[in-house]
């Protein structure tokens, strides 16, 4: 009888290991890296099979989940003609250069507002490590979770709303054309 339960015993851990394996291999062999997610969740695109992602910056964690993220997306040969292809059919991407509101927050410079007054901004771009990138296309698109940024149209900012901004939240996407590399920028203050 002892052999019995014993045998029983070992023969259904077996089974339940075998079990258990199956399920965190399938797991790990379909979970997604989540720079990839991000981008695909708030962009509407499904980025090329193959695509590799780094995060180049981050410093979220502040007060309310302040802070900045930047991610490099390198694709595949094949993945590059796909995702060009794709963007440039969209009519929401946009031929670089950067709107003269995005030049000025990414790379810094100065902006007039309607009486003449000029305000500086830094540039976000060299705090996180974001090249210049003169060919190519990008997009910009709300922070959907920030409730004041669902009021903005940041897929359309202008100087005018950008001197009248008390924060920011927004991604944008900056492909470069010359590298094969895709950028996503995000920013919460």
């Amino acid at each position: 009888m002892k052999k019995f339960v014993y045998f029983s015993v070992v023969f259904l851990s077996l089974i339940l290991a075998s079990i258990l394996f199956t399920i965190f291999s399938f797991s790990l062999l379909f979970s997604q890296d989540s720079g990839v997610k991000e981008f695909e969740e708030n962009f509407n695109i499904r980025l090329p099979r193959g695509t590799v992602s780094e995060k180049i910056y981050d410093d979220y964690g502040g007060f309310h989940n302040d802070g900045m993220k930047l991610y490099k997306f390198v694709f595949t040969p094949e993945g590059k003609k796909s995702f060009v292809s794709h963007i440039v059919k969209q009519k929401n991407w946009k031929k670089l250069p950067l709107s003269q509101a995005y030049q000025a927050l990414m790379y810094g410079g100065e902006v007039k507002d309607f009486s003449g007054n000029v305000t500086g901004f830094g540039g976000f771009a060299k705090e996180v490590g974001l090249p210049k990138i003169s060919k190519g296309f990008w997009k910009a698109i709300g922070d959907r979770s920030v409730l004041t940024a669902r009021f903005i149209d940041y897929e359309n900012l202008d100087t005018k709303t950008l001197i009248n901004l008390n924060s920011y939240d927004f991604y944008l996407a900056i492909y470069d054309a010359e590298k094969g590399i895709l950028y996503m920028f995000k920013i919460n203050t």
